[in-house]
């Protein structure tokens, strides 16, 4: 199952590279963005995680969570499958944000907010950019205390 998992991670991995290498407009081959057409980027999948514990900085498992974009109100939560749902839950770390959310040299403001009990437990706020190749952190704390 383990063996599955990491095929599966590996192939998504190279078909989100593949995707992200071409910086050339299909329809005309000019360049959409003149800094990102000769940029060499890592096969690398990277995701911002929230990681959340407790005063005892054990794990804290939320029932669920939303990824806000506050500048539009539109829910940016990114879909796990019910084994990584599982997993985030066992490690306290919940996705803000991964590679190919945003378009290149877009910035986002996010707000983060966990429920438990259907009771808002925390919410933070995050400012998001991506570079040629991926998205990068700019503001807000990413390890969080209840």
């Amino acid at each position: 199952m383990i063996q599955l998992q990491k095929s599966f991670l590996v192939v998504l991995l190279l078909l989100l590279a593949f995707s992200q290498t071409s910086c050339m407009n299909d329809d005309d081959d000019t360049p959409v963005n003149s800094e990102c057409e000769k940029a060499v980027c890592t096969l690398v999948l990277i995701t911002i995680e929230v990681s959340i514990t407790d005063q005892d900085q054990k794990p804290v498992a939320l029932d669920s969570f939303i990824v806000i974009n506050k500048d539009n109100g539109d829910d940016m939560t990114l879909t796990l499958s019910p084994s990584a749902l599982n997993e985030a839950k066992e490690l306290g770390r919940y996705p803000l944000i991964q590679d190919g959310v945003l378009d290149i040299n877009q910035k986002r403001n996010l707000q983060f907010k966990g429920y438990i009990d259907n009771q808002e437990v925390v919410t933070s706020d995050y400012t998001v950019s991506t570079d040629c190749c991926h998205v990068g952190l700019d503001t807000g704390n990413l390890e969080l205390t209840l």
